[in-house]
Order: structure tokens, then sequence, then C-alpha cells
């Protein structure tokens, strides 16, 4: 079986804002909502925004197609809201 280099990270509303190694990709987020929301996540706290996305109550997955979202500065969540939302991120 092939090894792979991707790892879960699991954040929860309220949680630190920093997810994963310094230099990461993101490669899929599952969010479980409990109430409708959105997520913000950038490259570093201080840098770009490389994905918002809103979602309604429920579960979703979006997988980030290709190479996935370079973040060189590490993955930031700047913002996440709803209520008793969680998130998991797989970051490469």
């Amino acid at each position: 079986m092939a090894r792979s280099d991707v790892k879960a990270f699991t954040h929860n509303l309220g949680d630190s804002s920093v997810v994963g190694p310094a230099r990461s990709r993101l490669r899929q987020l599952v969010i479980f909502a409990n109430a409708a929301g959105l997520v913000e996540i950038k490259d570093g706290s201080g840098g770009s925004t490389i994905l918002l996305q809103s979602f309604p109550t429920g579960l979703h997955h979006l997988n980030i197609p290709a190479d996935g979202i370079l973040a060189e500065n590490g993955v930031y969540i700047n913002n996440f809201t709803g209520s008793g939302n969680k998130l998991t991120l797989f970051l490469s």
C-alpha cells in the first residue's frame, strides 16, 4: 500500500485559528454544520484569502482539484461562523 502525506486536522467553532504545518496544501474540507455559516481560510494570519465558502446546515464535502491550494505560510482559519459547527481539513 502506498504512503500518503495527507493529514487530517479537526477544527471546532471557537478553536485556535492556526491549523497544520507551516507550509501546506489544502486538499479537502468536510464541514458538519449545525447552523448555516461560512469559513474563510487565509495563507498565514496576515496573508491573502485562499478560500471563502458559505454553507447551509448539514454535512458538506469540498474537494479541491489538482494539487489543492498552497498556503506558503500555513493554513489559518480567519473566520468560521455558525453555531456548534465542526470542520475537518485534509492537508499535505
